[in-house]
């Protein structure tokens, strides 16, 4: 077992705890003659045993002052899921609600849930029943931000999904610089089992060739599939095109991206959600889709032990105060 400190230049007071094992005793009986006194072997043994038990009890007072505690260690575990990244989309429209939800006035929409909401709250629901995985999240608009690295501590991603549904987002959607930064999440990482993009927006985006280009190799590079969570907005069309006119990209850039993505050779999936309850069945669907063995690294962090030593040294000292007033001090 490997201990460290925290303070290690406490530990050399511990010369000073050797003091009580060479003094001499205090207590002296007084008697008429020694020579009448016998040998006494049990008494010399517990003498000894108090001397050494005074010593351990200092010895344990400077080793909790010093603040030790156990390093963290690694721990390799084998379980059933995914390396998986949250790519959420917070542009302004996310904070809209979805579009097929009924209005009697499609101007007054109060009162609903934003499609932002509706997703975060099932994400993390959908994090709390996979408890094996590993999560990275970002969150993208104009530009992606990093929220997270990968983890499996699912108290920590369940946060991080929460505290996005504070503030409005902003007008644009880059989904390509999204997804890039996505994929760099496993850069350096080892290859442990199924690696996964959970792409969660409700809008496409105009990627140019060469953005392209780089997605593909990225994704096919690290073995990464990619599932989209398309969630509609109001007037928005489907991603099914039923005509040429529909596959232009400034009347349905959704569908032209999700053409994009078809074509791509490594594993792709697309979940068209218009309401709360198709966003719940495609999230469903996804925690069917991913559960293949998983090799991962459990890092257990480390423990403070200060309070064993201040427990133990109490211990010894309880003991020696009821020794000394027990002790015969006088025939």
């Amino acid at each position: 077992m490997n201990i460290a400190a925290a303070y290690p230049w406490v530990l050399l007071l511990l010369v000073f705890c050797a003091v009580p094992i060479f003094a001499g005793d205090t207590a002296v009986v007084r008697y008429s003659t020694l020579t009448l006194i016998p040998d006494d072997i049990p008494s010399t043994i517990i003498a000894v045993f108090l001397r050494l038990a005074r010593s351990a009890s200092l010895a344990l007072v400077v080793a909790g002052l010093s603040g030790p505690y156990l390093p963290e260690k690694e721990i390799e575990r084998i379980g059933e899921g995914a390396q998986i990244v949250l790519l959420l989309d917070r542009s302004r429209s996310m904070d809209q609600p979805f579009g097929a939800q009924p209005f009697k006035n499609p101007l007054v929409t109060r009162g609903t849930e934003p499609k932002g909401t509706v997703a975060r709250r099932l994400l993390s629901e959908f994090v709390a029943d996979r408890r094996n995985d590993k999560y990275g999240m970002l969150v993208f608009s104009t530009q992606p931000i990093q929220v997270l690295s990968l983890t499996d501590k699912t108290e920590i991603i369940r946060a991080a999904i929460d505290a996005g549904n504070i503030g409005r987002g902003l007008s644009e959607t880059n989904v390509g610089a999204g997804i890039i930064d996505a994929v760099k999440y496993f850069e350096g990482q080892p290859y442990t089992g199924s690696r996964v993009i959970l792409l969660v927006s409700d809008g496409g985006a105009r990627l140019n060739q060469a953005t392209r280009i780089h997605i593909a190799d990225l994704l096919q590079r690290y073995r990464v599939a990619l599932y989209w969570v398309y969630i509609r907005s109001r007037n928005s069309p489907g991603l099914a095109a039923v005509s040429l006119e529909d596959r232009r990209d400034d009347i349905a850039p959704a569908r032209v991206l999700n053409e994009y993505f078809e074509t791509l050779e490594t594993p792709y999936r697309v979940f068209d959600a218009e309401d709360p309850s198709a966003l719940a069945a495609a999230i469903a669907d996804v925690n069917e889709l991913q559960s293949l063995p998983i090799r991962y690294i459990d890092i257990i962090p480390r423990r403070k032990i200060t309070n064993w030593c201040y427990a133990a040294a109490m211990i010894l000292i309880a003991m020696l105060i009821i020794v000394d007033r027990t002790e015969i001090r006088r025939w």
